[in-house]
């Protein structure tokens, strides 16, 4: 016990002796390479800032509608059917077992791919299968198939009609592109 006594007594006189010599000698402030190198690493940072705002505002250039897009516009789709002509005034739309009524239904059920021109000839993509001016194709409708022929075709746009429908005549004008 006389020993731990004497090691505490000594820890304690160093630790004030310690503290007398840490008062009288102070460290001189650094010099003033140290400091203007200081000042130049927040000066290499800022032009390292700067480059990576600039890096990113030309990736935000880039790549904006990728990480932002726009939303889809509908009154934009090139397959949309143009609305007829009627003498009729403004009405809801057709009546749902008029000729006109199971056109557009026919319309809706069908995939409209496009057009393409082969040795001259301007075909419409129906389906996946191709048609000409004047060709016939069935579509179903109901339950019921309804032929749908091509009545006129060019590159923008495409004119199809009820063909054989006890229900009457109708055509559909339908823009392309």
């Amino acid at each position: 016990m006389k020993k731990q006594y004497k090691q505490l007594i000594t820890l304690f006189v160093l630790c004030v002796l310690w503290a007398i010599s840490a008062h009288y000698n102070k460290l001189p402030p650094p010099p003033p390479s140290v400091i203007k190198t200081k000042a130049a690493k927040s000066v290499g940072d800022t032009v390292l800032m700067a480059r990576f705002h600039r890096i990113r505002s030309k990736m935000d250039a880039l790549y904006h509608y990728r990480i932002k897009p726009v939303p889809f516009d509908p009154s934009s789709d090139p397959f949309r059917i143009l609305k007829a002509k009627s003498d009729a005034g403004p009405r809801a739309g057709p009546a749902p077992g008029s000729a006109e009524g199971i056109l557009r239904q026919a319309l809706a059920n069908m995939r409209i791919g496009g057009v393409m021109t082969m040795n001259g000839t301007i075909q419409l993509t129906v389906d996946g299968q191709l048609h000409k001016e004047g060709d016939v194709f069935a579509v179903k409708v109901l339950g019921k198939l309804v032929l749908i022929k091509v009545k006129s075709l060019s590159d923008y746009a495409a004119t199809l009609a009820l063909e054989g429908s006890d229900a009457g005549a109708a055509e559909i004008r339908v823009r392309l592109k």
